[in-house]
């Protein structure tokens, strides 16, 4: 998988909407059921993770269409934060110093994110850890005008999990917008 390391130094430099974020509530995923004879394949997993002061999204290069992707907060909330997992069209994702302090800012994807989950600064409270913008599952990235799919956790251990509906050949591109240099992709291929 490719992605983008963040230190866990750069948490400070977002100031007060990255502390809010910390206050807010989350939901849990949706529960796969076997059908008679099934049984549950277990989901494809992507681990957001310090690797020592760097914080990164750990997982496959590949998922298959259909499949269940389950997002995982393996971090410290109190030292590193809160994280969002968030689809992104590849040319919106920042890649420099310069773009990654600025991405939580108007009219940048961070913020763009913040607000798809309804960040309050005021109350500093998320009031919606999922957001839902293309078919059920993930698949719809935020493009500039319109919304993805996103998931916001606060707490070590909690996880998401989502089917994938995205169509296959194509590669989806995330974020933690509380870390926006914390990235990475994951294609998507046809079931075998």
């Amino acid at each position: 998988m490719k992605q983008s390391l963040s230190s866990a130094g750069r948490l400070a430099r977002y100031g007060g909407a990255t502390a809010g974020v910390l206050a807010a509530a989350l939901i849990g995923g949706p529960t796969v059921l076997a059908q008679d004879g099934d049984t549950p394949a277990e989901p494809t997993t992507i681990t957001m993770e310090a690797q020592g002061k760097r914080l990164v999204f750990d997982g496959p290069e590949t998922v298959q269409k259909g499949d269940e992707l389950r997002i995982v907060n393996d971090t410290s909330v109190r030292k590193y934060g809160p994280h969002t997992f968030s689809l992104v069209k590849q040319s919106l994702l920042p890649d420099s110093g310069k773009e990654f302090r600025q991405c939580f800012t108007p009219g940048k994807i961070c913020m763009e994110i913040a607000m798809a989950h309804k960040f309050n600064p005021r109350t500093e409270k998320v009031g919606k850890p999922v957001v839902n913008a293309g078919k059920r599952g993930w698949d719809r990235s935020f493009n500039g005008k319109r919304n993805g799919d996103s998931w916001y956790t606060d707490k070590k251990d909690q996880s998401f999990t989502r089917r994938v509906t995205a169509k296959a050949g194509t590669t989806l591109s995330f974020i933690c917008a509380v870390h926006p240099d914390m990235q990475g992709e994951i294609d998507v291929v046809d079931a075998e």
